[in-house]
């Protein structure tokens, strides 16, 4: 199934697996198959795949667990180029009512481009009434945890200036006080002006990209109609320098925010940093804490927990 949003395309699949171990091996082929051949669109794969990814994903009774089926449906979503989303709300998915049989049955998976496309999608397991299954939604979290701490790119320091500037502002700032102090003012000061420096240099350097890249596919075409003048020669040798500094740029940006470890090698595939820095970052946002063995959800009810934390412990002698 199909359905057109604007003009944005996305793919979305009901399953309903089988529990024979075999059958459920067919399914994993047809749809990763299927996966294939669509290509890289938003993929949304939803519902009760009776499989587990783990062991953690299943308590009762019987302490049978078939590794094996565990492996194929880990391959599944591997090969097929899946991703599965953060689980919020409670572990499982499945109940047998007697309090002692539960299972993690149901899930979305989703592609990488949907996560690209919705970058805070999490999937919500709501509490359970009649049927043994819980409501489990898909939702796109877009809760403000206030702004985030600047990041300084080691990239910035191939800009011309970088070293004179950051020299001349520390050395403006004048203050009094214990050397902790100073220094900790210094840091606070200098970062403001580095985010206006950002502003003026890094910003949106995919779009710049875009721009040169676009000016010179227009002199290109021109020059296979006419000649060029000796200004549009030199305009040309300068985009190509400007592009070649800021793909290096946009290319160092990618490694240190996705902190791959052979970045040294000199890969410039920015779709698999653009992963892998998506993937960080559904791995380090905070969902869900337990507090004295109860669950806290939701932005404000998490910090008011963690400040009384830590507040408890630092007014202690």
């Amino acid at each position: 199934m199909h359905l057109m949003w604007r003009v944005r395309l996305f793919f979305s699949a009901n399953v309903y697996a089988p529990c024979d171990t075999s059958a459920k091996q067919d399914l994993w082929s047809n749809i990763t198959n299927f996966i294939l051949n669509i290509g890289d669109v938003n993929l949304c794969i939803c519902g009760d795949f009776n499989s587990f990814r783990s062991e953690a994903e299943r308590k009762g009774r019987s302490a049978v667990f078939r590794q094996l089926e565990a492996d194929n449906f880990n391959n599944f979503i591997d090969s097929s180029f899946l991703i599965d989303l953060p689980l919020c709300g409670r572990l499982f998915t499945w109940y047998r009512g007697d309090g002692i049989s539960m299972s993690r049955l149901d899930r979305f998976l989703v592609s990488a481009k949907w996560c690209d496309s919705w970058l805070n999608s999490i999937q919500v397991a709501h509490p359970r009434g009649l049927p043994d299954h819980v409501p489990l939604m898909l939702h796109v979290d877009d809760t403000n945890w206030g702004p985030r701490p600047l990041r300084l790119m080691k990239c910035w320091t191939e800009y011309q200036g970088y070293a004179d500037f950051i020299r001349a502002n520390l050395n403006s700032f004048s203050m009094d006080g214990w050397g902790c102090h100073v220094l900790r003012m210094k840091f606070k000061m200098i970062e403001a002006c580095l985010k206006y420096w950002h502003l003026q240099h890094s910003k949106n350097i995919e779009g710049r990209i875009t721009d040169t890249k676009n000016r010179m596919n227009s002199l290109d075409s021109k020059g296979e109609e006419i000649k060029l003048t000796e200004e549009e020669i030199k305009e040309m040798h300068d985009l190509s320098i400007n592009l070649h500094s800021l793909s290096r740029v946009h290319t160092s940006m990618n490694w240190q925010k996705a902190r791959m470890n052979w970045v040294k090698e000199g890969d410039a595939n920015s779709k698999f940093f653009h992963n892998i820095m998506s993937s960080r970052q559904r791995r380090n946002s905070i969902h869900l804490i337990h507090v004295d063995g109860i669950h806290v959800e939701g932005v404000q009810n998490i910090r008011t927990a963690i400040y009384n934390h830590f507040a408890m412990h630092y007014t202690h002698s």
